[in-house]
Formats: C-alpha cells, sequence, structure tokens
C-alpha cells in the first residue's frame, strides 16, 4: 500500500531480442546489447492492454508496441506493428480535452537534438495506429 516493498516477484514480460525488427544497440562490455527502454502501459476502451516500449531498429531507435493476451499484465506479450521507426522512443499516450489520442515520444535520439513529437493515434480492433 504505501510502495515500501514489492507486491510480489519480479515477472518477465518479454525480451527486446524477441522482436522481429529489434537490432543490437551500441555494445556494452565488449557485447550486443538489447535493450526495452521506456515502458509505458495503455488499456483500450475495448479493454486489451499494449505496452510502448523503445529499442534499436535498422531504421534508429524505435517505438514498439506489445499486446497482451489476456488483456492483463500476466498475459503473454506479442510484438505488434510498431507505432514510430524514425529514431524516436520513450513514448506516452494522453487524451486531449477534445478527446483525441496522442502520442508524445522524443526526436531524434541524438543529444542535444532531442525535441517532443505529437503524433495522433486512434485506436482500431484493439490495437494503436498512427494517423
Amino acid at each position: 500500500d504505501d510502495l515500501t516493498v514489492p507486491a510480489g516477484p519480479p515477472r518477465l514480460l518479454f525480451t527486446a531480442s524477441e522482436a522481429e525488427r529489434i537490432v543490437p544497440g551500441p555494445p556494452v562490455m565488449g557485447k550486443p546489447s538489447f535493450v526495452t527502454d521506456g515502458p509505458f502501459m495503455w488499456r483500450t476502451q475495448n479493454g486489451e492492454l499494449l505496452m510502448l516500449w523503445a529499442a534499436f531498429s535498422a531504421q534508429g531507435y524505435t517505438q514498439g508496441l506489445a499486446l497482451s493476451s489476456n488483456g492483463e499484465i500476466t498475459g503473454q506479450f506479442r510484438q505488434v506493428e510498431p507505432l514510430f521507426r524514425k529514431d524516436g522512443g520513450h513514448g506516452m499516450i494522453f487524451r486531449t480535452k477534445e478527446g483525441k489520442i496522442l502520442l508524445s515520444l522524443h526526436n531524434p535520439n541524438h543529444t542535444p537534438q532531442e525535441r517532443p513529437r505529437f503524433f495522433e493515434i486512434v485506436e482500431e480492433n484493439g490495437l494503436l495506429r498512427r494517423v
């Protein structure tokens, strides 16, 4: 209740290397590295649970999207079509006062050029896609 102890043991949702589009990032201690960076959970209006996450791909930093098999954090997460492939990540989703759904992320993934970018997205068949 007060966040001083975990609610339970850690649970592996998936690894970056499971996604076909993901490539190793910069080496760490001489070994290829895969990252699952900046996770953000979103529940669609029809109850699907999606997770945004970022990792390296051939197009640069990519904003990935994974779908839970049972609509809960305990489900198996399947990788679906990414929301952004052209060097941006750490995405979050929010609704505007007018009811539009926006994806915010940083782009490009190169300091100090990183800037916030906003894209309208829609929910379709339990998934998200950019307009």
